[in-house]
């Protein structure tokens, strides 16, 4: 028996059964042994299961703590961003909303303040560029016509005359040119009407088709299957079209080609002119619709750098832009127009 029980205790994770035997060899029963749970390490074990849980809670907790910081500190610089970018694409009335008193509130109303100061002053611009030309116009006119007369009176042409009537009519144009931009500028589209952009671009080809007929140029037109219904209005769209057909023919040389197409991709309008001209300079292609801008290879031809300002405020009034590129012979000029519904395909 004590045999049995000293061979028995053994170390295991299992159970352990040995028999029990009295000296003359009878079977007096079985011992077991097992090892029982351990108490100790299922202790140890819970307490890390607790702690695991209550730092992943914590982590998480913190992370979306930090998430809404985060939000609340960034979301006043994006709303900032975005309205500072619409004023400097020309939307002046642009204005950041004040919705706290911190230092976020404080940058809000300087940069308010700032932008009040500058529509100001780029409005107060715009009207003494309009009443300038306005003012110079009136007088510029009467003097043409007292130099025709003068001319038409001579006995002998008067070349001194003759010179001053150029200088006039380019003063003329510059005049025209600048009331043109501002009431492009200052106006809206409350005086929009409907129509057909297929049937304006082709009565303008007609117009141009001659002109480059009689400077010796091809002249081609392009327009979809479909007619484009377009909100416009139609006099400035005109202007523009033609502004870029103008140039298309004044800087092409003789047996040169112009290309006009109106196309629809997508949910959008393109209005393209291509020539086979003199192309514009790479320098050039960043600052080309600026006021007052020529180009460097320009300089030989009439002009005074206003109809590509024209076309880019007037493409932008009606929700559109403009951009040109060199192509493997001249250049191609684009006007764009986004985001016009197939169903009412209707620009701005």
């Amino acid at each position: 028996f004590d045999a049995a029980i000293a061979a028995a205790p053994r170390r295991s994770d299992q159970r352990v059964r040995e028999p029990l035997t009295a000296a003359d060899g009878r079977l007096l029963g079985y011992l077991e042994v097992f090892d029982g749970p351990a108490v100790g390490s299922d202790i140890v074990e819970s307490v890390a299961q607790g702690w695991l849980i209550a730092g992943s809670v914590a982590v998480l907790v913190a992370a979306l703590i930090g998430w809404l910081i985060s939000r609340r500190l960034t979301q006043p610089v994006l709303a900032l961003t975005t309205v500072t970018q619409r004023m400097a694409a020309g939307e002046l009335a642009q204005r950041a909303q004040v919705l706290s008193r911190d230092e976020f509130g404080t940058l809000a109303h300087s940069f308010n303040d700032m932008a009040d100061r500058v529509e100001a002053t780029i409005v107060t611009l715009r009207h003494f560029i309009a009443d300038a030309a306005h003012e110079l116009h009136t007088p510029l006119t009467a003097l043409h016509t007292e130099l025709e007369l003068a001319e038409a009176r001579a006995a002998a042409p008067l070349e001194g005359i003759r010179r001053a009537r150029v200088q006039v009519a380019r003063l003329e144009e510059l005049t025209q040119g600048l009331l043109d931009l501002s009431r492009v500028e200052t106006q809206t589209l409350a005086e929009a009407t409907t129509l057909d952009l297929t049937q304006l671009v082709r009565e303008l080809s007609e117009v141009y088709a001659s002109q480059a007929d009689q400077m010796g140029l091809t002249f081609t037109l392009e327009l979809p299957e479909q007619p484009i219904t377009v909100r416009g209005q139609p006099d400035q769209l005109r202007r523009a079209i033609g502004n870029l057909l103008d140039n298309a023919i004044k800087f092409t040389p003789e047996g040169g080609t112009i290309r006009l197409g109106l196309h629809s991709i997508d949910r959008a309008v393109e209005i393209t002119v291509e020539d086979t001209g003199i192309g514009i300079p790479a320098e050039d292609l960043s600052q080309l619709f600026g006021r007052f801008h020529r180009g460097r290879n320009a300089a030989a031809y009439p002009g005074h750098g206003l109809g590509l300002a024209i076309v880019k405020a007037i493409a932008e009034a009606h929700g559109g832009s403009v951009r040109a590129e060199n192509t493997a012979q001249g250049a191609r000029f684009c006007l764009h127009w986004p985001g016009v519904s197939r169903s009412e395909d209707v620009i701005y």
